[in-house]
């Protein structure tokens, strides 16, 4: 990837490892579920190159600006309101357009329907590659902000499930396009968790403490960690680790921070702990994941 230092706006989502083989292990969605996400805006310099393809089905829905991709030899232009999806193992490239860079959401997606998904929306395995025209959707924007919202909120069993189980009705937005609303107002109620999680996110670059955490929500240490552990799955400190670790993904993904860096930026001062938080969610160490990034992974 060309770009380094990230787009205005960016959003990028690692699902851990460890969430990863949860994944696999759950009958309802181990045929098909995400293992990574994001949006990235006026993605000026975005390029990637994969000689062999990899293991994960690439989704890329553009929105704004052009594209494009090379494929099987040959060069496709993308524009606003177009979709493209690559099959497993297919060697490929793409980028942005150099003078109006494309924005994109997109998706890498595992499971055994990985391929029958990609060539539901683009057609059967024996036509040509092509980028498919679905035009714009508020409804489908709202689908995947709901699916990014979950996951940010944690990686429990049931979190899984509601982001996954919505992955089909998102891509069904583009296999019948004319089905789907422009319009989807939704306002979301706020509980304690919620509060909980939204004190998480604004204090990453801080060590907050379970009684800073319980203290936003309202509530008392005991009953809220029963609460949270019962509506997320997971206790809130480990639950904070999980946001913290996310984040550094996005840093070590759009900066050039060193790891010390990235660790003092999520509010751990000790980079050895940090990288050991850090392989214990996603499997690699800090440094590989970095030096990585730009060949099996978006």
């Amino acid at each position: 990837m060309r770009k380094s230092r990230g787009f205005e706006g960016e959003l990028i989502i690692e699902v851990p490892k460890m969430a990863v083989t949860n994944c696999e292990e759950l009958p309802l969605i181990r045929s098909l579920f995400i293992s990574r996400m994001g949006f990235y805006p006026k993605a000026l310099h975005h390029y990637y190159q994969r000689p062999a393809g990899i293991s994960q089905v690439i989704l890329l829905y553009c929105t704004d600006g052009k594209g494009w991709i090379r494929i099987e030899d040959e060069n496709i232009n993308m524009q606003a309101g177009e979709l493209f999806v690559i099959p497993t193992g297919i060697p490929h490239s793409y980028g942005a357009d150099a003078k109006n860079p494309w924005s994109i959401y997109w998706f890498h997606l595992n499971g055994s329907q990985g391929n029958d998904a990609a060539y539901a929306i683009m057609g059967s395995e024996n036509q040509p590659f092509r980028a498919v025209q679905v035009g714009f959707s508020d409804e489908r924007n709202v689908v995947f902000k709901q699916i990014a919202t979950t996951f940010l909120k944690g990686y429990s069993a049931a979190n899984l499930l509601l982001a996954n189980l919505s992955l089909p009705y998102y891509l069904s937005t583009f296999i019948a396009p004319e089905h789907f609303s422009h319009n989807n107002n939704i306002t979301p109620q706020i509980n304690a968790t919620d509060r909980a999680v939204k004190f998480m996110q604004d204090n990453l670059s801080h060590a907050i403490t379970l009684d800073n955490i319980a203290q936003s929500a309202h509530l008392s240490i005991s009953f809220f960690s029963r609460k949270f552990k019962q509506d997320t799955g997971y206790a809130p400190i480990e639950y904070f680790n999980h946001l913290r670790i996310q984040k550094a993904c996005q840093l070590l993904h759009f900066s050039d921070l060193r790891i010390n860096e990235v660790a003092s930026r999520i509010g751990i001062d000790d980079p050895f702990y940090f990288s050991r938080l850090f392989k214990q969610q996603m499997g690699v160490s800090p440094v590989h994941y970095r030096k990585n990034k730009g060949t099996d992974v978006h």
